[in-house]
């Protein structure tokens, strides 16, 4: 049914005194909120299927005397009243039983150990996508206080989050609450390291490689290298002129490599890829690091791992740039600067501050982003970490070239207003503590129009309009 949007009515002489921006943005706005409204009907209907499949399935068992043979035992009737109704679901809904199978799944988990990620899917505070997530992330936490407390804290976190985002969280959230160290849990999944061939259509396929992130990281970053230096992107003269896109690149190399030992595509892509040498970060709490504690590091791209492999990582491997915290505070010191340019050490840690692009729900990685000026270095604004953050191309276009527009907060947060009046809180990946104390090492530029001017955010842009 067609949504009819209605702007107030406003006299004459209010409309005459409102600006071509404040008349759009209202507008804009009502569109807006009805996008937001028909989301939320659809999580509510969500809900709905989940409460509905439960009595389904729940009426079928305790019906199964009805439904099965009674040559069957108890139990085995209830199995088979089971296989019988997902059945009956999925040949009514025309979907495959394979999929039934795992909506029955999750709609059993929400309402016997989710209840707060139900409630909140009722209400259409999240989605279907976030509350698969909080399915997914607790699904083999065996402690019921620990599964919860991350049912509590992450439909929390899901109200201002993406689903990649929110997954992202609750990987970092569910290391710090479970009581097996996170060591021990990575021996058991290493044990299920495999190859999985997933059939795709037009004569193509998948293929999975389920392996350890910090080796998965790795291969990635590798492929990547070589596909900028190929295709140029890196700044620097190609080494072999391809007119291949760079995921095309990726997936050329990775098969060549896998099929025949070596990418055959002449001497100089050879060299190209011999040369490469990817690089990932690892932020290592010093006490980790050095054997008296089992915090653990964080690796980037991926989230927390074991210390027993951070160590092995920041000791062994060339490839792997260690950045190590304050075994209290975690601050990072020296990170104002006076130029416009960061300096290398800066644009390290603020690569592993924000992890993605900063924009609302941006997953872009910060290694193929742009660092920002929140407020502009023409405006006064330092080259400081409280002043920096990364954007994708496309997003840094959208601050500079529309109406939206940006803040610094306290931590590396950044709150955006968009056009349409709305805000929206992006924290950091990372998150740096407040410094005890002012450095009185730091220096400041001189504002000659206001010296007493806060450097804690830009004012909102006005409208290029």
């Amino acid at each position: 049914m067609p949504i009819a949007i209605a702007a107030p009515p406003q006299t004459g002489s209010e409309s005459s005194n409102r600006s071509p921006f404040a008349i759009a943005q209202d507008g804009l706005a009502g569109l807006v909120d009805a996008a937001v409204q028909a989301r939320r009907l659809e999580a509510m209907q969500a809900a709905m299927r989940v409460d509905v499949i439960n009595l389904a399935v729940d009426y079928a068992m305790r019906s199964a005397d009805a439904f099965t043979a009674p040559s069957l035992s108890p139990e085995r009737r209830r199995e088979v009243a089971r296989r019988a109704v997902i059945a009956e679901l999925a040949t009514a809904l025309r979907i495959p039983e394979r999929t039934m199978t795992r909506l029955v799944s999750e709609s059993w988990t929400l309402a016997n150990q989710l209840p707060v990620t139900l409630a909140a899917l009722r209400l259409g505070d999240i989605d279907e996508s976030h509350a698969r997530v909080v399915i997914d992330e607790t699904g083999d936490v065996a402690d019921g206080s620990v599964r919860a407390r991350l049912d509590l804290e992450l439909v929390e976190r899901a109200a201002t989050m993406t689903a990649a985002s929110l997954r992202r969280a609750a990987r970092r959230l569910r290391e710090t609450l479970q009581a097996e160290s996170l060591e021990e849990r990575h021996a058991h999944a290493l044990a299920e390291r495999r190859i999985e061939l997933e059939p795709a259509r037009d004569g193509m396929a998948w293929l999975h490689l389920h392996l350890p992130a910090s080796d998965a990281l790795l291969i990635r970053n590798r492929l990547d290298r070589v596909a900028a230096d190929v295709t140029g992107e890196t700044g620097e003269v190609s080494a072999v002129a391809d007119a291949r896109t760079p995921d095309q690149l990726r997936a050329d190399v990775a098969r060549d490599l896998l099929l025949h030992g070596v990418p055959p595509i002449g001497e100089a892509f050879h060299v190209a890829a011999a040369t490469v040498r990817p690089t990932v970060h690892v932020t290592v709490p010093v006490l980790t690091l050095l054997g008296l504690d089992d915090a653990p590091a964080d690796l980037e791209g991926y989230g927390p791992i074991d210390p027993e492999m951070a160590r092995r990582l920041a000791a062994q491997a060339p490839s792997f740039t260690r950045i190590l915290t304050h075994p209290v505070s975690g601050t990072v010191l020296d990170v104002d600067r006076t130029t416009y340019r960061p300096p290398a050490d800066l644009a390290r840690w603020l690569r592993v501050r924000d992890e993605t692009c900063r924009f609302p729900g941006c997953n872009r990685r910060a290694a193929r982003c742009e660092l920002d000026h929140t407020e502009g270095w023409a405006d006064l604004g330092s080259t400081s970490f409280d002043n920096l953050a990364h954007l994708c191309p496309y997003h840094h276009h959208l601050k500079h070239e529309s109406s939206w527009s940006v803040r610094h907060l306290e931590h590396g947060t950044l709150e955006w207003r968009s056009p349409a009046g709305r805000q929206y809180v992006t924290g950091p990946s990372v998150r740096i503590p407040a410094r005890a104390a002012p450095d009185p090492t730091r220096t400041e530029r001189p504002d000659p129009v206001d010296p007493a001017r806060s450097r804690g955010g830009r004012p909102p842009k006005t409208p290029p309009f």
